[in-house]
């Protein structure tokens, strides 16, 4: 699947190029599998913005030429963007200069920053409705924008405006960088967030064992830190922290280990 993958992209990025003369070099690297070899992802609402939808839907359409009658269903709240972003950072001096720096982030997290090319401010009610996110997950993602020094925020009532700043907004505002951490309690808690780490982990290990049988845990750990890569939930727990995750799920009866530390699915007697 994987080694397909990598063939069917190098002919789509080829042909995009081809097409566009130089003037529109491709930006999208998908990995392509299929739904049948792998775990069902729960698919976050996130509509993205038009100029990055573009991209992705240049690539379904030459997939679609080349694979036909199959198509392409993106996993929004998968992948990484690169992305280069104007940044305000204090000086040796002090004092707040401009600098380009290039950033790795959710396709989230580019779509909420894609918008501000349209227009310098928006509330957080705004990009909801822009993006379909839910207006706490925007407070959330809008915190790492923030944190980046790229934008700013102030509250206006029960909203929270941010806008791109300025170095004179720097030097003025140089608290609003300073990202509410209530906001971000409000939220997600870290319980919460844990646990849904946790059954994403769960959907990855479970279509892991029902394809390949049975595995050791440094396989099931390797597997985890490719598959996860670029997601909300990213893995990064050490090969002890997922060997208590396992031991959990043996106890919960979902899985079960061989003596030779191989975990299975636990088949149900009936």
């Amino acid at each position: 699947d994987i080694d397909d993958s990598k063939r069917i992209h190098t002919n789509i990025q080829s042909t995009i190029e081809l097409n566009s003369r130089g003037n529109n070099p491709p930006v999208v690297d998908a990995a392509i599998v299929s739904h049948i070899f792998w775990p069902a992802l729960t698919s976050i609402p996130i509509k993205n913005h038009p100029r990055i939808q573009s991209k992705l839907d240049q690539f379904s359409i030459e997939y679609a030429k080349l694979k036909n009658p199959r198509r392409l269903v993106w996993m929004k709240q998968l992948g990484t963007v690169e992305l280069e972003v104007e940044a305000y950072e204090k000086d040796d001096d002090g004092n707040l200069v401009s600098h380009v720096k290039e950033v790795s982030c959710t396709p989230a997290h580019a779509t909420l920053l894609a918008h501000f090319e349209d227009k310098g401010e928006w509330t957080s009610e705004e990009l909801s409705n822009k993006t379909e996110m839910p207006e706490d997950m925007v407070r959330k993602r809008m915190g790492f924008w923030v944190n980046q020094r790229v934008v700013e925020s102030n509250r206006s009532g029960e909203d929270i405006i941010y806008s791109l700043i300025s170095v004179s907004d720097a030097d003025a505002n140089d608290q609003s960088f300073q990202h509410d951490e209530e906001d971000q309690e409000q939220a997600v808690s870290i319980g919460a967030h844990e646990e849904e780490e946790m059954k994403v982990y769960e959907s990855y290990i479970v279509g892991m064992l029902s394809n390949l049988g049975q595995l050791p845990l440094e396989r099931i750990h390797s597997m985890l830190k490719t598959f996860v890569a670029g997601s909300d939930h990213k893995y990064d727990k050490t090969p002890q922290q997922l060997a208590v995750f396992l031991q959990q799920l043996c106890k919960e009866e979902k899985l079960e280990c061989s003596p030779d530390g191989l975990y299975t699915i636990l088949k149900k007697r009936t």
